[in-house]
């Protein structure tokens, strides 16, 4: 049976997961080392079975008369193996202490995670491996938080009001997709708007006063893991806002919109209708619903690769992948979907069913494909590059999540990334929730 990765302890604003003061201020620059020497060495790890796997069929094929010459060349290249695994990860720790010594001595030390192409980076590596940082402790493991201008802040009265001095009764929280962060919503804001910061949140605020609410999590964890988090958060959220809520709307681009769909059943499940009677309107900018076909890939791969002596190190590595990812494979939004599974990359049928939606909110989704038409090949095959249009739409031939026609669009010509800033997508934002004179519509 599969564990939980379980939520980190939520933090305190700049405050670190390590208790030892001499640390506090550069541990994330230590434990990046320390997961750098950790890759050098599963990469010389890889290496060193493929090696022996090829020259064990070789010897093999030699006979008998081969035997002491392999017992000598397997000695010899599991020691040299070895030391080299040894050398990468001493050096790149012990370079990694040497760059934090260096790193406390200024006096403003800012922490990788919340520099502008650092957050891009940590949010990458915590989609790749997100879980193992968790369940290891690596201060590069995100945790789940409200984000402004690069920062995290805390879910209380104070650091909101002074985060949000003209927060409004009208909210929406944006949930961003795996590998990504709350930086990711500007995505080609110069190219597109001609403001570096300019986000669909942004001119919504403009032109009606929604106030948007960027949060950031470890998307490499599992869907239900995070959509509890999120739950618990939005339950803080509601009751710490500056003024009372009158109206939520939650958005989420790719993996968001499967945190948003668990977190409604987590909070469902807990009887904590705190959030969920104020969510009126949910919207999904190409949310995998249905899976994912990459992922299916991966796992194809993954099985043939490790069928083979040779090649079981590639397959092992690709294995490696977080279960944040795996559970892109069928889009698993429940605990219930992943919990009874020993291992994610074995073969499994597809459910028949899909975990229902709330209720009481409105569903709207957008869904892009690089072809212009969602029925030419090139829409069938690619979709937008990660996410099929079935799948964003929730229509499969085998299961459907129940997704009203007329509260979908179809967008041709653009990519999965396209969604997260373009101007056409805004606009089909804007047709939903703006109405013309400018109010936040009902």
């Amino acid at each position: 049976m599969r564990e939980s990765t379980g939520a980190p302890g939520r933090l305190a604003r700049g405050t670190s997961r390590h208790s030892d003061p001499m640390t506090a201020d550069t541990g994330d620059l230590r434990d990046a080392a320390r997961l750098g020497g950790e890759a050098l060495a599963g990469v010389a790890g890889a290496i060193r079975d493929t090696h022996l796997a090829i020259a064990r069929r070789a010897f093999t094929l030699s006979g008998p008369p081969a035997k002491p010459v392999r017992l000598v060349h397997d000695t010899i290249s599991t020691g040299v193996y070895g030391a080299v695994r040894v050398a990468l990860s001493t050096g790149a720790r012990v370079g990694g202490a040497v760059i934090a010594t260096g790193r406390a001595a200024r006096p403003a030390y800012k922490p990788v995670a919340d520099r502008r192409r650092g957050n891009v980076v940590v949010g990458a590596i915590n989609g790749a491996w997100g879980d193992r940082l968790a369940r290891t402790g690596n201060r590069l493991a995100l945790t789940m938080s409200v984000r402004h201008r690069d920062s995290d802040v805390a879910v209380e009265r104070e650091a909101l009001a002074a985060a949000y001095p003209d927060a409004t009764g009208d909210v929406a929280v944006w949930l961003h997709g795996l590998c990504e962060t709350d930086a990711s919503w500007r995505l080609g804001a110069l190219k597109h708007h001609g403001d570096a910061g300019s986000t669909h949140g942004s001119r919504l605020h403009g032109e009606c006063g929604l106030t948007s609410v960027y949060l950031r999590y470890n998307t490499g964890r599992h869907i239900s893991d995070n959509g509890a988090d999120f739950a618990a958060l939005m339950t803080k959220l509601v009751e710490q806002w500056p003024v009372p809520i009158s109206r939520l709307t939650l958005i989420g681009h790719s993996m968001g919109g499967l945190v948003i769909r668990s977190a409604c059943h987590a909070a469902t499940d807990s009887g904590d209708p705190s959030w969920l009677t104020l969510t009126k309107r949910v919207v999904y900018l190409g949310a995998p619903h249905l899976g994912a076909p990459l992922e299916l890939g991966a796992v194809a791969a993954t099985r043939a690769l490790r069928r083979l002596p040779e090649t079981r190190a590639l397959g092992d590595a690709l294995a490696s992948r977080s279960v944040g990812i795996k559970d892109l494979r069928y889009g698993d939004v429940l605990a219930a979907d992943w919990v009874s599974v020993d291992d994610m990359d074995a073969w499994r049928v597809e459910p028949s069913e899909c975990a229902p939606l709330l209720e009481s909110a409105d569903h709207y989704y957008i869904g892009v494909t690089i072809g212009r038409e969602r029925d030419g090949l090139a829409a069938r095959a690619v979709g937008d590059a990660l996410v099929l249009w079935t799948s964003a739409s929730g229509s499969g031939k085998r299961r459907t999540l129940g997704l009203r026609l007329d509260r979908g669009r179809h967008l041709g010509g653009l990519h999965h990334f396209d969604l997260l800033n373009h101007p056409r997508v805004y606009a089909v934002l804007r047709e939903w929730l703006v109405d013309d004179d400018g109010a936040l519509r009902s």
